[in-house]
């Protein structure tokens, strides 16, 4: 199994390996950008070193195109970053900072500069640089609370005189993008359905057989490591996503039964808490509720946090509250 603390970086690398496929880039930014309008071509498109100065970005492209150059860029968000468009603010002056040194740097070579402005300057008036935009997609189950833009990160009364900067964010859990690239858009689709809980929609929906590579994806964006591990450990190399989320589903409606009876007799304070339906539709942890066994809920739900499983699907196979949630959470740390 994925090590917790490693997991998120093996799900960013899943991610952003979709996104270097230069149709995917390209549909996410006509979509996004362009209203669906296909502007960018992927023949048009580049990848290139992600590394600027001492920050990796996740996927950096040069797009050569009908508007001219530019570097387009994606930066996945598992979890939501509070100073996130500080963050994107530094990475794209970073591109154009990399630009700069490498003007000045063919300057100095050349000895070209004349004027006094341009030895100011150490650019030419008519140098130019690829401008830069960067996409955030996030992959969390709750809505992008704060910070949006650079004037949410400052304290004060009077704002008109400040130069904003808003980053281009798109939220999986509510995007209502229809992607003309099939992989792409089943991808956000499905995730977006995994991570609203929507199982009997999956059920229904998504009967049909995708690529084990895009299953890997879905799991990964969905940041749900027994479901990435089911999928990795697939011989065949097309999934069937429905039937693998129920698998998982009923492994870990097991576990919490058998884990739920273990830590209940331990603690002595659960009589018998049961987690239901077996077609996936749990009443969860009802005895329990009725009885105000708090204690032995939060325990089971406990068990099921340290396996890993999400909170989307504990939410689904147990049925208790988001709150009771966030207090099993708690007791964790």
């Amino acid at each position: 199994m994925i090590q917790k603390e490693n997991s998120f970086g093996t799900f960013d690398q899943e991610i952003n390996a979709f996104f270097k496929d230069a149709h995917h880039f390209a549909c996410l930014i006509n979509t996004c950008l362009y209203q669906g309008q296909e502007i960018v071509k992927p023949e048009n498109l580049m990848l290139v070193d992600p590394k600027i100065q001492a920050y990796t970005r996740d996927v950096l492209m040069l797009w050569n195109g009908r508007y001219g150059s530019y570097y387009l860029g994606i930066e996945n968000q598992l979890i939501e970053n509070y100073p996130m468009p500080y963050h994107i603010l530094q990475y794209d002056c970073l591109v154009y900072k990399d630009q700069m040194d490498i003007l000045e740097k063919e300057h100095r070579k050349k000895k070209d500069l004349r004027s006094s402005e341009e030895f100011l300057s150490g650019i030419k008036a008519s140098d130019r640089l690829i401008p830069c935009i960067t996409i955030v997609i996030y992959y969390g189950t709750r809505p992008w609370q704060y910070h949006f833009e650079m004037k949410d990160l400052f304290d004060v009364k009077d704002m008109s005189s400040l130069i904003d900067f808003k980053m281009n964010l798109i939220e999986v859990h509510s995007d209502t993008h229809r992607y003309k690239d099939k992989e792409l858009d089943l991808v956000f689709s499905m995730t977006k359905d995994i991570l609203n809980a929507n199982f009997n929609t999956i059920r229904n929906k998504y009967k049909q057989g995708i690529p084990k590579q895009v299953a890997l994806v879905i799991a990964s964006m969905a940041k749900d490591e027994e479901l990435y591990q089911q999928i990795k450990e697939e011989e065949k190399e097309v999934i069937v996503m429905c039937e693998s989320l129920d698998r998982m589903r009923e492994k870990a409606i097991s576990e919490g039964i058998i884990l739920g009876r273990r830590d209940g007799l331990i603690q002595g304070k659960t009589e018998g808490i049961q987690i239901g339906r077996i077609q996936g539709e749990s009443e969860g942890l009802q005895k329990g509720r009725i009885q105000g066994k708090e204690e032995g809920v939060l325990t089971v739900l406990k068990s099921l946090l340290k396996k890993g499983i999400s909170d989307s699907y504990i939410l689904e196979i147990t049925g208790v509250s988001s709150e009771l949630l966030m207090k099993a959470k708690q007791g964790l740390n």
